[in-house]
């Protein structure tokens, strides 16, 4: 393969990866959790591993906990941003002037990085079902479905 479509393959790659992360909601988050419901447990193990935490509930079931931490990563540079400056001036008439003025301003955004989170809780009824799920966390992300 070229180097120009080694190139070209990578930069839709990141596209595509931007794209799938800006249309990430903690609704779309909600409705692949709620998939589980009905489920059998071995189903959660399979699709998500081994909760990190398991509690045990007076009814016999248990809750399952998943936790997520994600550290993400902004660049940072400078960016262009219009901007608008208005000059007001009352001449020796007593006539009040304005004048606005438009020009563009160079900012420089430093690099930065954060760590986001996502905790989630199954509760499996006693038969080996999940019954019920909870999130929460700024990491709880996905598409929404449909």
């Amino acid at each position: 393969m070229t180097q120009g479509k080694s190139r070209l393959r990578l930069t839709l790659a990141a596209a595509l990866a931007v794209l799938v992360t800006a249309c990430a909601t903690q609704e779309g988050y909600r409705q692949r959790a709620a998939l589980h419901i009905g489920q059998s447990s071995d189903a959660l193990i399979v699709e998500r591993g081994s909760p990190v935490e398991r509690d045990f509930l007076s009814d016999g079931s248990e809750v399952w906990t998943y936790f997520v931490s994600e550290q993400r990563h902004d660049p940072g540079g400078y960016s262009t941003i219009p901007r608008e400056r208005r000059i007001v001036w009352v001449d020796r008439d007593g006539i009040e002037h304005v004048r606005i003025e438009q020009y563009e301003e160079t900012v420089y955004t430093p690099p930065r990085s954060w760590i986001v989170e996502c905790e989630t809780r199954f509760v499996i009824s006693p038969d080996g079902v999940v019954r019920d799920f909870r999130f929460e966390g700024n990491a709880c992300r996905a598409p929404e479905i449909g």
